[in-house]
Formats: structure tokens, C-alpha cells, sequence
């Protein structure tokens, strides 16, 4: 029998040439799948940390440590030193001025603490190289002065005992007072470390020195009454808290 190959040869190339290009395209295809997922893995790769070293985990577990305990610093304001209870000698018949001790004023004076009677006195304890609180006590101290009566005035005394016993000299003191136009009824007084801490127990002021030189302090101011009595206290970085000081200045002179 006789075969019409004339016929089916085109369909066997068109057979060929279809199978051809379909292995071609399915290659192709393979091919970019390979490619993207190799990139893939690269791009992973790039972004994915590489595994830390003993030396350096132990570098990264410091630095943390470190900014937990610098957290825990920054966030002690002086407004943690004021006490939530009132001093032991609020309203007692007891003179702080039984402290004692040697003090010298910023006129370099030697002084006890006892010449001090006869004058209400309007007490802060504070330091000169303060940036926080203690130029808003000593603007509340200035507030207070400005608001009393003539009478009041001439019976009261404003007393700025330094916290800063090393640092705060007389002359440094002298030259605070002037800087601040700090007048005759203003008294810097500075001590031994000793004699200070039991002033600020006797007040009921808490401090403690930072290891960048600054003194984390309650921010009190205090009045005494003329036989050194301590009858009245408030937080004085608040104008509320200084009218009822002015108040009793004015009505016990």
C-alpha cells in the first residue's frame, strides 16, 4: 500500500515545532522560577542578622543593662526626694537651732544657729550651681519677701543653707548672693557635711549627690517661727504654696 507522505508531513513538523516550543517555554519558565527564588533567599539572607558572637552578646547584654540603669537615673527628680509626711518637728515646741554646729555666712561671719533668734526665718536648703529647683525656691523666697508688710519685713529673715559643702565657698556664696541681688535680710550659710545632714533630718529634707556632680534634693521651703520653731511647710516650687507663708509672716510679726 501505497503511503501519501506529502500529506502528513506537515503535521508531524507542526507536531515537532509545537512540542519543541512548549519544552522551550516550560524550560524558560523553570529557569526565572530558579532565578527568583535564589534571590529570595538572597534578599533574606541580606536582611536576616547575622548570629552574634559570645563577645558580642555579651557587649549587647551590657549596653541594655546600661540603659536600663541610666533609665532608672534619669527618672529620680527632685520632686522624689519631698517627703510624704511632715517633719517630726511640725508644730513642736523644739528649736531647730538645738542643732548647733559652727556655720559661716557668705560675709565669711562664724555664726551658730542660735544668733538667729528673735527673726522669723524663711529656711531653703538648696545649692549655688543648682539648675533645676533651686532658682525657683530662691524666686519663691524673693516672692515671699516682696509680698510682706513693712512690719513683717523688718521681722523676718530669708536663710539659704548651702547642700553643696565642698563646692559652695564663701566667696562662691558672696558671689551668688550679689549675682541674685540678694539683700541685708538674706543669710548663706555653709557647714561640715555632718552638721548639714542633721540640719536637713531636723527639717525633714532628704538629698542625695548624682555621679555628675548635681544633689537630687527636696524642694521644701520652711518657716521658722522667732524661738527657731518650725511652724509651717510647703513644697516651694509652686506659687499656691507660698501665699500661707506670707500669710503667717505677715499675722506673727
Amino acid at each position: 500500500m501505497k503511503t501519501n507522505l506529502s500529506r502528513s508531513a506537515p503535521l508531524l513538523i507542526s507536531y515537532k515545532l509545537v512540542s519543541c516550543l512548549f519544552k522551550t517555554a516550560l524550560v524558560a519558565s523553570l529557569s526565572i522560577t530558579a532565578i527568583a527564588c535564589s534571590q529570595s533567599e538572597f534578599d533574606s539572607a541580606q536582611t536576616k542578622p547575622a548570629p552574634m558572637s559570645q563577645t558580642e552578646e555579651q557587649h549587647e547584654a551590657m549596653h541594655h543593662e546600661g540603659m536600663k540603669h541610666d533609665s532608672k537615673h534619669d527618672s529620680m527628680t527632685h520632686g522624689d526626694m519631698n517627703s510624704k509626711e511632715p517633719a517630726e518637728a511640725l508644730g513642736q515646741d523644739y528649736s531647730i537651732y538645738q542643732v548647733g554646729g559652727e556655720w559661716t555666712d557668705h560675709n565669711d561671719n562664724k555664726l551658730e544657729l542660735e544668733a538667729l533668734k528673735g527673726k522669723n526665718q524663711v529656711v531653703v536648703m538648696a545649692y549655688t550651681s543648682c539648675q533645676h529647683t533651686c532658682p525657683i525656691l530662691v524666686r519663691g523666697m524673693k516672692q515671699i519677701e516682696k509680698g510682706l508688710t513693712d512690719e513683717a519685713r523688718a521681722d523676718t529673715e530669708f536663710l539659704l543653707v548651702t547642700l553643696d559643702t565642698a563646692r559652695d565657698t564663701v566667696p562662691v556664696m558672696k558671689n551668688y548672693a550679689e549675682h541674685n541681688d540678694l539683700g541685708n535680710h538674706w543669710h548663706l550659710i555653709r557647714s561640715t557635711e555632718a552638721n548639714t545632714r542633721m540640719l536637713a533630718n531636723t527639717l525633714n529634707i532628704k538629698y542625695q549627690f548624682t555621679d555628675n556632680g548635681d544633689i537630687n534634693h527636696s524642694n521644701l521651703l520652711s518657716i521658722l517661727d522667732k524661738q527657731g520653731r518650725l511652724v509651717a511647710q510647703e513644697i516651694g516650687v509652686a506659687d499656691s504654696g507660698l501665699n500661707p507663708l506670707t500669710d503667717y509672716l505677715n499675722t506673727h510679726s
